[in-house]
């Protein structure tokens, strides 16, 4: 064997082993490229900021990296209550309180650094972006000049267009189903005043808890705290939805005191929400503290008194002036005599 062979073959492997390291490098090139354009989650509230774009964005299957292993065990600990109580204030369209009502679950993975989260929607894609598009237009068109006349304006319009949904075997959980065929139970009416109101810049969140404490019929439930003028208020618009289509207030912008039968839960029942909650229920129109049926006898009450009123002024005006014309005829000397030149025999 010559030596020109022999240095055919060494130039050969070493050209085989060049190959494989540069396949090498450029598959761990791609694997840094990959994590390097993973989103890094920094803590737990990062994180549910995150998965919330990702549940609006309805994007199934996503990858993070998470550098800190305590926040990792965090997470891979946490259940899916956990992420129902997240609201972001700067941004609560984009809130676990909110999003988390529209995904079935969600599967976590972690490996070498890399979260991977896989999750199962309730609603497609074009079903999730037309309901969003449509509540946004809808909270523009019930807009009013003044936070109280929008919080009003949106209780009225929930309980007008929709019903309780009393179906025994399905249920209208979310605002979307409720819009299809105009029924939802408690959550759907709470879903979608927080987002008709959120949209227009006035803060609302949505409480869970116990309705009907107190009473034979205490049921889960859940319902709304509405911020006006720097205080928050509770607002139960499914239980004012009790006259068909006309909205009742029993329930409209109440302190706790005037709000005994409800009991909010878990991290809603925490000293913040009673702190900030007013001591004194807002004050309503005479209208509305009236109802609609006792602001008509008011006004036909306020009109009869009017027309009362105006005519004991008249009569009172008529009989001075009968008096005083009897004064001006009874001022007549008995004895004068009275001209009766130019008269006829008819007019005498």
């Amino acid at each position: 064997m010559n030596n020109a062979f022999i240095e055919k073959r060494k130039i050969r492997k070493y050209m085989a082993v060049l190959i494989v390291l540069i396949q090498l490098i450029l598959l761990c090139g791609s694997f840094t490229t990959k994590a390097a354009q993973y989103e890094k989650i920094r803590s737990m509230d990062d994180f549910y900021v995150k998965l919330s774009n990702q549940i609006f964005s309805h994007e199934v299957d996503k990858y993070y990296e998470v550098p800190d292993y305590d926040i990792v065990k965090t997470i891979m600990s946490m259940s899916m209550e956990d992420y129902e109580y997240h609201y972001d204030e700067n941004n609560p369209l984009i809130s676990g309180c909110y999003l988390s009502h529209y995904i079935t679950y969600m599967n976590l993975y972690y490996r070498n650094g890399n979260l991977r989260v896989v999750i199962q929607f309730k609603y497609s894609k074009s079903e999730m972006d037309e309901h969003f598009a449509m509540m946004s237009e809808l909270s523009k068109e019930l807009k009013c000049d003044t936070d109280y006349d929008t919080v009003q304006n949106v209780h009225d319009y929930l309980i007008k267009n929709f019903e309780y949904d009393k179906k025994t075997i399905y249920v209208n959980h979310t605002d979307i189903d409720g819009f299809k065929d105009n029924q939802m139970v408690c959550s759907g009416y709470s879903l979608a005043a927080y987002y008709l109101l959120n949209a227009v810049g006035i803060p609302t969140r949505v409480i869970t808890g116990y309705g009907g404490v107190g009473t034979s019929d205490e049921r889960n439930h859940m319902w709304n705290m509405v911020e006006l003028d720097g205080k928050w208020y509770n607002m139960d618009i499914t239980w004012d939805d009790t006259n068909g289509k006309r909205p009742t207030y029993n329930y409209f912008l109440k302190s706790d005191d005037d709000f005994t039968e409800h009991i909010r839960l878990g991290k809603y029942d925490i000293a913040y929400f009673s702190t900030i909650v007013a001591k004194k229920s807002y004050k309503l129109p005479a209208k509305l503290k009236l109802g609609e049926f006792g602001w008509y006898v008011f006004m036909v009450a306020v009109l009869l008194s009017g027309m009362f009123i105006s005519s004991v002024i008249i009569n009172k005006k008529r009989r001075k002036k009968e008096k005083e014309v009897y004064r001006i005829i009874s001022a007549k000397p008995m004895n004068e005599e009275f001209d009766m030149t130019g008269y006829t025999d008819k007019e005498q």
